[in-house]
């Protein structure tokens, strides 16, 4: 991993700057207490008590930081056996451990990603099973408790979108999340091929027990389509290399994928959508039931108070307000809207307020094979558009499903125009009736971004 290590004074303005964007929220109080040094003892290699992952806030002055945390099984004195990521700074690194004393666990941190400087930090077992963490060093105390990670169950359906694969490499990236099913939706690229492509990039990188669902290729409704000259770069997966381009790999129809991962949890799922709502929508008219078993659905797409983007691929569209997922089956969105179940959108009116630069997915190269694939992908991207950054649509929900706290949400009445001429496809706001959808309007685009950079350059 690449080491980098700010200057003390750049330090302290980026954590002045940081202190000034970032609203205030109420400290984790410590109970720690260190005693003085009696005796110092290696943890037991066979039980130490941090193994796991572990997350929370951590909390310097009002400055609130999410955290992730992993310990090895094993741990003795002198080993790397732990790893940190304080992604909203955004700072990674691992830990080795020093010494025990009074079940006080000493690690130094090393290892920097990011913005970070050297650390010693403490953590003591609760007695309610989780961790009382302080940290200390030139940016003063940090303090927080963690508790046990558990990953929220995730289906992932996308349209073959570029963003949408990035988001894809995000959510494999990122320990909060395990992925049920992935699937592919009709839109930007031919499902059936696609989801091939998908799996072979899956499969090198070792992963092969995730179901592949490919939806059908027409909307549920209407007759609006992509451009041919997109669905071609898609079946060329983008310009970039298919892995195991001569494997094929089983598939599953998309919508009964959908219902059978969602009636056999054991929990709630997610669902997450970054491409027309066809498979959800065409899954719902196969049983209604499943809404029972969806805890919510996140879906990038619309334009409230914005204008739309079909002129991104389309020269003078006559249609000037609709954005492309929803324009693409707007029945199936329009049916999704009125299902009752807790939808999330994160439409263009949050996605036009950030990018990401070369130099964000430079920093990508240092994770692992899925943030190195981010990295080829969406730099091409920015370098083919010809700007210095990017929109990432798809990725910044992806980031929200997994962080809320990273948009503000608002409830709003929200239907979908299904046929009206050129506002097929529009996202209407209304004055009247029940909100149906919570709208994210206002995000933090500094901390999308750097948690974006944290999770993909320090995941393994």
């Amino acid at each position: 991993m690449r080491k980098y290590q700010l200057p003390h004074l750049v330090l302290l303005s980026t954590l002045l700057l940081l202190l000034t964007l970032i609203s205030a929220c109420q400290p984790v109080q410590s109970t720690q207490t260190i005693s003085p040094p009696v005796e110092t003892t290696a943890a037991s290699p066979t039980d130490f008590p941090l193994a796991g992952q572990w997350t929370g806030v951590a909390v310097n002055g009002d400055y609130c930081m999410d955290a992730i945390m992993d310990f090895n099984a094993t741990c003795e004195v002198g080993e790397v056996c732990g790893h940190y990521n304080l992604m909203t700074i955004p700072c990674a690194g691992s830990y080795t451990l020093q010494g025990v004393t009074d079940g006080v666990y000493k690690f130094t941190s090393g290892d920097f990603i990011g913005n970070c400087v050297a650390s010693q930090d403490t953590f003591t077992v609760n007695p309610d099973g989780n961790l009382q963490y302080t940290s200390r060093g030139e940016f003063g105390e940090t303090t927080g408790t963690l508790s046990a990670l558990v990953p929220i169950p995730v289906i992932y359906d996308d349209d073959g979108s570029p963003d949408g694969t990035v988001a894809l490499m995000y959510l494999l990236s990122d320990p909060r999340v395990s992925l049920k099913a992935v699937s592919i939706s009709y839109g930007e690229a031919y499902p059936d091929t696609y989801i091939q492509l998908i799996g072979g990039l899956l499969d090198s990188f070792g992963i092969t027990d995730i179901p592949l669902g490919a939806g059908r290729s027409m909307p549920l409704g209407g007759n609006n389509t992509f451009p041919e000259w997109m669905r071609e770069l898609a079946n060329n997966f983008w310009n970039r290399p298919k892995p195991n381009s001569g494997k094929e790999y089983p598939v599953e129809d998309a919508a009964q994928l959908m219902v059978d991962t969602l009636i056999n949890s054991p929990e709630p799922v997610t669902i997450f959508i970054s491409g027309p709502c066809t498979n959800l929508a065409e899954a719902l008219r196969i049983d209604p039931g499943i809404k029972e078993h969806i805890r919510a659905v996140y879906i990038m797409g619309g334009a409230l108070y914005v204008e739309g983007n079909l002129d991104d691929l389309v020269s003078d569209p006559e249609n000037n307000v609709a954005e492309w997922n929803i324009y693409g089956d707007p029945l199936a969105a329009s049916e999704v809207f009125q299902s009752g179940l807790d939808i999330y959108l994160v439409p263009l009116d949050a996605t036009n307020q950030a990018t990401v630069s070369h130099s964000d997915t430079a920093s990508w190269q240092s994770g692992g094979m899925a943030a190195d694939f981010a990295y080829g992908l969406y730099d091409q991207q920015i370098s083919n558009v010809g700007r210095d950054s990017f929109y990432f649509w798809d990725i910044m929900t992806a980031e929200i499903m997994v962080n809320p706290n990273l948009c503000e949400f608002k409830e709003l009445s929200v239907e979908v125009v299904t046929a009206d001429g050129n506002k097929d496809g529009k996202t209407r706001v209304m004055s009247t009736g029940e909100p149906n959808v919570n709208v994210c309007l206002e995000p933090d685009a500094v901390n999308l971004v750097n948690t974006l950079n944290s999770i993909l350059a320090a995941s393994n």
